[in-house]
């Protein structure tokens, strides 16, 4: 469902996009409302399900996970239960940081943050290949990674 932003809601997602631990006040300075405004529309947008939470951005290599990598997954039999079952299964990996049910060739892929290639081969054949329903599989070494961390509204 797309829900309909005022530039005022707009402006407030960016900011908090931008720096979620800035205080309301800070917020409502940046944007040129009153204190009790922005937060009234902060809590709003939460209401709503446009703003979904709060988090900590990490540094995986400074956690030691220097090495990412993606793993194409397809999946036999193609159905509701199977592929729930697996994703359930790699989602409980502390490796796993992404998991995205895709179309086409594929059916799953695996975003993994792992300590390096050694570490990465265990999990691709201990943890995925080996899963019962799972067919074939495919990995690529993520090089560099680049994320947008604020989502300009349309």
């Amino acid at each position: 469902m797309v829900t309909s932003l005022s530039r005022n809601d707009e402006a407030i997602l960016a900011e908090l996009q931008a720096n979620a631990r800035q205080t309301n006040r800070a917020v409502s300075q940046n944007v040129g409302l009153a204190a009790s405004t922005t937060l009234d529309r902060t809590r709003v947008l939460e209401r709503r399900g446009v703003i979904t939470g709060y988090h900590a951005e990490v540094d995986l290599e400074s956690l030691g996970r220097r090495l990412q990598a993606f793993v194409s997954v397809r999946v036999s039999p193609k159905t509701e239960a199977s592929v729930e079952q697996i994703v359930s299964h790699l989602w409980e990996l502390p490796e796993t940081i992404g998991i995205f049910l895709v179309s086409g060739n594929d059916d799953l892929l695996i975003q993994l943050a792992v300590e390096d290639s050694a570490a990465l081969q265990r999990v691709v054949l201990s943890q995925i290949a080996s899963l019962d329903g799972v067919v074939d599989e495919t990995t690529s070494l993520v090089f560099e990674h680049r994320r947008k961390k604020v989502v300009t509204p349309l």
